[in-house]
């Protein structure tokens, strides 16, 4: 049994598994209306990120309610995530009820170049690996060292309780790129988070109409391997339970008389698009709980 060392997932984990269904739905939506209200700072940068999705003023009504609403699913979220150790083949389908899209990726496999799978921090991310863990394929998470080595420690446990291998990586070191490359040249399958620039290599894209920094290290990689990108979503669902789905490949080949770097600028732009699809349908599980516009912004507003 894997139990979280951080004080604050280790209480979620106990209301959890001790406290009963109905009950944990009244103490999120209390606690969510709470931090809503106490917790100034966060509310200001999530009207502020929820604004510029939603093309709505900051003080929108229509806004309040969807950050208010984004408190209680990143309740849910969370407890969810203390639980996924338990998800096994049997039980799997409690949480995840439905998949769309799996054709993408067994093309991709039957291909023999792997599959880099990209989402945002959308809905339950973790969830994604757990579908192609539990089901037998190769599988490895791209992970940023944790500032607490008690979360990223507690979540390379529970991965690898689940068959999923973590991959540390420092997003400059060449390094880690041939790794990579190799675990792709072998058919295996990378997964990672593509809506936060975290150092490497950075395309400008346009995202809900701002000028943004996004990562485009896995168009470079995907364009020296072969591997296909997928985009895909897991997001929570009225009844509790989680949908998974993934949209079209997107190949990143070679084109005669066009510059790696454009091609490269032009499939992030296509990844952008994609993602702010899926962010708009689902504005109340993206979860940036900083100023994401102002960090990423690649607009000059010094004057």
């Amino acid at each position: 049994m894997l139990f979280p060392k951080k004080t604050y997932l280790l209480l979620i984990y106990i209301f959890a598994k001790t406290a009963p269904q109905f009950w944990q739905k009244i103490q999120n939506k209390a606690v969510s209306v709470c931090l809503y209200y106490l917790w100034g700072s966060k509310q200001k940068v999530l009207h502020t990120n929820t604004a510029q999705v939603l093309g709505l003023p900051v003080d929108s009504p229509v806004v309040r309610k969807t950050v208010i609403q984004l408190f209680r699913n990143y309740g849910l979220y969370l407890r969810d995530y203390v639980l996924i150790h338990d998800l096994t083949q049997e039980n799997y389908k409690e949480t995840v009820a439905e998949e769309i899209g799996t054709e993408y990726i067994e093309k991709a496999l039957a291909d023999g170049n792997g599959a880099i799978l990209i989402t945002p921090h959308l809905g339950n991310w973790e969830l994604g690996g757990v579908t192609f863990a539990l089901r037998g394929c190769p599988i490895h998470v791209l992970t940023l060292k944790d500032q607490e080595d008690a979360v990223q420690d507690y979540r390379d446990e529970v991965r690898g309780s689940l068959g999923i291998k973590t991959l540390h990586v420092d997003p400059n070191d060449h390094g880690t790129i041939l790794k990579m490359a190799r675990l792709l040249k072998a058919n295996n399958v990378i997964a990672m988070l593509g809506d936060r620039l975290v150092g490497g290599k950075k395309s400008e894209v346009v995202f809900f109409g701002r000028k943004v920094y996004f990562p485009s290290g896995a168009m470079a990689l995907s364009q020296a391997t072969g591997a296909p990108i997928i985009p895909v979503f897991i997001t929570l669902r009225e009844d509790g339970k989680y949908k998974a789905w993934m949209e079209k490949t997107i190949m990143v080949a070679r084109e005669p008389g066009v510059a790696n770097d454009e091609l490269i600028a032009r499939k992030t732009q296509e990844l952008a698009l994609v993602f702010e699809k899926n962010i708009r349908r689902h504005p109340d599980q993206w979860y940036q709980f900083f100023d994401y516009w102002s960090t990423y912004s690649s607009e000059d507003t010094s004057s």
